[in-house]
């Protein structure tokens, strides 16, 4: 491909005087005589101008600051995509809230990004619809996606299913009860459609599966949550599992209030492997959704979508890990 030098070589002028005329500057005075020869040999070159690339990239995000207050999941998450665009030298632009009673939207701005980065359960019509308007997009922490766009999750009923199979092994007899809340699926105008989740539906298929009756509680995502309806309870299970682990730091403290030992009266686990998990007292087991993962390989993609190194769409599904603490003894 001719350069900015060939054309200059070839017309009689400076290189400054080609980039000049090529990039439409209205300061430069130069004879349109000049003008014109500059532009007939950039065309018989078969000149190219360079395209800049676009760095800039942006989150949109279903948690409310609110919800990220309620669960640190919500603001690890985006903290670590944040770090991961600033390692990369991209440019993030102002991150959008997606919330009940927002102020209306102009989805039309989300075509200036480079790339866009959709954090959590937007509905696959909200994500067709993001789509349209900015095909370089990312969605993280959401399965349920269109295949046709990159996505980052892990498989929760997987590993549901997974932890259910390892206590069994280890507590024959245990009587295990569920705790969470329903699914989330949020719209482009803030507004909520409930579903249950995968986690809960593991717990129930895994039950039917092995001729338990499931004893689950959808309560909620919070604390309070978790804390009030273990007080509730007039017969005690012997192994929480909670859809978080704010839920599950709720259960903790709700059988503390009441007497009750952990792990030898009820053992208890958790969601997510947030960073206070081992400052609670007793220290919290948890399934590690492994977010710093979760922030490279989502960012990795969005700067491939910068980039245009690819067009084919990739789902990638980061594995999770059982974190062991005090709150879940596997020995007796």
């Amino acid at each position: 491909m001719a350069s900015i030098r060939d054309i200059a070589k070839a017309a009689g002028v400076s290189p400054g005087t080609v980039s000049r005329i090529l990039n439409e500057d209205p300061t430069l005075s130069v004879a349109d005589k000049t003008r014109q020869r500059v532009l007939k040999v950039a065309e018989e070159m078969a000149y190219q101008k360079a395209t800049r690339m676009n760095r800039q990239v942006q989150i949109i995000t279903y948690a409310s600051r609110r919800r990220e207050m309620a669960d640190p999941f919500h603001r690890e998450l985006r903290l670590a995509i944040e770090t991961e665009i600033k390692r990369l030298n991209l440019t993030l632009k102002k991150t959008i809230r997606v919330e009940s009673e927002m102020k209306k939207q102009d989805w039309t701005e989300v075509k200036k990004a480079g790339a866009l980065l959709v954090i959590g359960n937007f509905s696959k019509t909200a994500l067709e619809t993001i789509y349209q308007y900015n095909p370089n997009m990312v969605v993280i922490n959401n399965p349920e996606v269109p295949d046709f766009i990159d996505s980052v999750y892990s498989d929760l009923e997987k590993t549901m299913l997974k932890l259910l199979d390892r206590i069994i092994q280890k507590h024959q007899k245990a009587q295990i009860t569920y705790f969470g809340g329903m699914r989330e699926e949020m719209s482009l105008d803030g507004s909520i459609t409930y579903n249950n989740d995968v986690r809960y539906q593991a717990y129930v298929q895994w039950c039917k599966s092995h001729d338990k009756t499931p004893d689950a509680h959808l309560v909620g995502w919070t604390r309070e949550d978790g804390e009030q309806e273990i007080e509730s309870l007039s017969q005690l299970p012997d192994i929480v599992i909670a859809g978080n682990d704010m839920v599950a730091i709720g259960v903790i403290q709700g059988l503390q209030k009441n007497g009750k030992h952990i792990p030898s009266d009820v053992k208890v686990i958790g969601f997510n492997d947030l960073d206070v998990n081992q400052y609670v007292t007793p220290s919290l087991t948890s399934v590690q959704i492994d977010i710093e993962q979760f922030g490279k390989s989502a960012v990795a993609m969005a700067e491939d979508r910068v980039k245009k190194v690819r067009s084919n769409a990739l789902h990638t599904i980061v594995q999770t890990r059982l974190i062991l603490r005090e709150s879940y003894a596997e020995k007796e």
